[in-house]
């Protein structure tokens, strides 16, 4: 919590004209200034800022308020970021109340931002310094950037050595600590050493929405591994919840409308050159529901791009199973697929920025990507595919926030299966309970002629979950008992999608209390269920989570294996015999060789 009396300090220091005017057009009228509103459409101008009294006010859509309201309406920051960026420009340090974590902590992050800095400040002297700097400089022109590009984005270039980093920065044993803590130098405990994480490579400082830096991603120059390196978790970078060139695209662009989503830096910043001046880039990870709902918070249309081949298109997928939740009315999603061989980088430098924007505008929408994708494997001239669409479809568009848009889908899926909405509705009232994951592969026929195995219901899958969540509220550390990997693959399944969507968050918080993670979600479709779960009365005593929270999530990880492993066996029972690879009529032989086993 900020204290009141700083925030009293702060606006009195912050001359609020100095604030608009870089975003609006202003023109001084007696002691005031005007301009057009930034929040309506207007011809004449009726946005009012008065200096003296550090405020604004619209007389046409009644907008008013200080400049940390001003910031939150226009960048749609919020009021934290706002306090900070205000702070910055006057020079004031914003001080905590309350927030839980020591003074040495808010120390430490202090610190670890600065030696951030001046490691951005270090690879930046170096790519214009550095005597063997012209491979890097080389590279960057091949790959058609500029000079000014490259100071926009803060580019850099780590030598080859080492130690050349840790011998500019690191003065005293202290100074190696922070730069390992902070991700810089990698720790050989055995020989008792340190060195550079990144070596020879193009260096790209990753920024917070404040612009501080928070991270780098570096581009090995030549043919080493791995070709791109990301900077470890730390105390002030979380990947599932940051995005490459998200500071930059809202300097760049005076309002973001539309933001694209892309796999790398390098193709942000390709983008960028050519004018596009709207994208960002995950970092290393698929796209989480954190990255999600900042990117709406500014934007109400997201663009994901993608590869046009089958990984491509699953990782499309992946993303839309994340994005369901948050289209409410007005917000949009749309997919781009790349032709064969190409990325964004490429491709820009080949079509040029028209053509580029105008593949922008033919994008595949949000329901031609869902229902095409839902359909795969599917006889739609049939009764059975029909009906095999709807029981794939339905429990997905329940995940949809209700409004007009929700209802086109449910049209659309409508018109596909040949039944009104009333009579479909009615019809597949039991798929709500009914959720399966056809995330990492197409779906199949719920028709096969195998019959089918013994499975939990999906109730009790649900109720399974809901109890793992709520001994999450309370003990968050629980998600340390499973690896990374297998939060992944347990993402895939929309019966454990809420509770990973809280184990990525947590995993980025250093105090993940229970009255944190409400406030998180608070807003969001997800929170009256975590709400309620965050109520439930535990009939285990604590001592007792870990082995029913393993117990639980094992048993999930083992069903979701067991339904791969089905919908793989489907897949090839489709098949001629002809068309099999012999390690595929192995699989054949032994599933049948199983099945007499258990008949007799």
């Amino acid at each position: 919590m900020i204290p009141q009396e700083f925030i009293d300090e702060l606006l009195a220091r912050t001359d609020i004209v100095q604030i608009i005017e870089p975003r609006v057009a202003l023109k001084k009228r007696g002691k005031d200034y005007q301009g057009l509103c930034p929040f309506h459409n207007e011809k004449s101008p009726s946005f009012t800022v008065s200096q003296d009294k550090g405020f604004y006010h619209c007389f046409g859509c009644q907008a008013h308020g200080s400049a940390l309201h001003f910031l939150q309406e226009y960048e749609r920051m919020d009021f934290v970021s706002a306090v900070e960026m205000l702070a910055a420009r006057v020079g004031m340090e914003v001080p905590r109340q309350n927030d839980g974590l020591p003074k040495e902590v808010h120390r430490e992050r202090r610190t670890i931002y600065e030696i951030l800095e001046r490691s951005s400040d270090f690879y930046k002297d170096q790519l214009r310094n550095y005597p063997s700097r012209a491979r890097a400089v080389d590279y960057l022109k091949s790959r058609g950037l500029s000079g000014e590009i490259a100071r926009d984005f803060c580019l850099g270039y780590a030598p080859a050595e080492w130690d050349s980093l840790q011998t500019a920065m690191a003065t005293s044993n202290y100074d190696r600590e922070l730069l390992i803590k902070s991700g810089m130098l990698i720790e050989n405990t055995d020989e008792d050493r340190s060195y550079d994480r990144f070596r020879d490579r193009v260096m790209f400082p990753i920024r917070d929405l404040r612009g501080k830096t928070i991270a780098f991603g570096g581009r090995i120059i030549g043919d080493g591994k791995p070709k791109y390196l990301n900077s470890p978790e730390t105390p002030v970078f979380h990947k599932g919840r940051e995005l490459y060139g998200l500071y930059e695209a809202r300097r760049r662009t005076a309002r973001l409308e539309q933001v694209i989503v892309v796999e790398g830096y390098m193709d942000v910043v390709a983008l960028a050159q050519h004018g596009i001046d709207y994208s960002v880039a995950t970092l290393g990870t698929a796209t989480t529901s954190d990255h999600i709902e900042r990117l709406y918070r500014l934007v109400s249309k997201i663009i994901f791009c993608f590869d046009g081949d089958d990984a491509g298109r699953k990782a499309a997928w992946k993303a839309l199973d994340t994005v369901l939740g948050f289209l409410q009315d007005g917000r949009s999603a749309v997919f781009l697929f790349l032709p064969d061989g190409e990325d964004p980088d490429s491709l820009i430098r080949k079509d040029g920025k028209e053509r580029f924007e105008e593949r922008l505008q033919e994008a595949t929408s949000f329901t031609d990507f869902f229902y095409s994708h839902l359909e795969i494997g599917l006889d739609m001239s049939t009764p059975e595919g029909k009906a095999a669409l709807s029981k794939l479809a339905v429990p997905l568009i329940h995940r949809i926030p209700e409004g007009v848009f929700k209802q086109l889908v449910i049209d659309g899926l409508s018109e596909r299966v040949g039944l009104d909405v009333e009579k479909l509705m009615s019809a597949s009232k039991g798929y709500q309970q009914e959720k399966r994951a056809y995330v990492d592969d197409a779906p199949t026929s719920s028709y096969a002629t195998e019959p089918k195995a013994m499975v939990p219901h999906r109730d009790d899958l649900d109720s399974q979950v809901d109890q793992a969540i709520s001994m999450l509220l309370i003990q968050p550390e629980l998600i340390d008992l499973f690896e990374p990997q297998d939060y992944a693959h347990l993402a895939s399944d929309p019966t454990t999608h809420l509770l990973v969507k809280l184990v990525e968050y947590v995993s980025g918080q250093d105090n993940p209390e229970p009255a944190k993670i409400l406030s998180h979600f608070n807003g969001t479709p997800d929170f009256e269920r975590i709400q309620r779960l965050s109520n439930r009365e535990q009939l285990l005593d604590v001592s007792q989570f870990a082995d029913e929270f393993q117990g639980i999530l094992k048993k999930q990880l083992t069903r979701m294996e067991a339904e791969s492993k089905k919908r793989g066996i489907e897949e090839l029972l489709r098949k001629p015999m002809s068309a099999l690879s012999e390690e595929e009529r192995e699989i054949i032989r032994n599933h049948h060789q199983k099945k007499q086993q258990g008949a007799s």
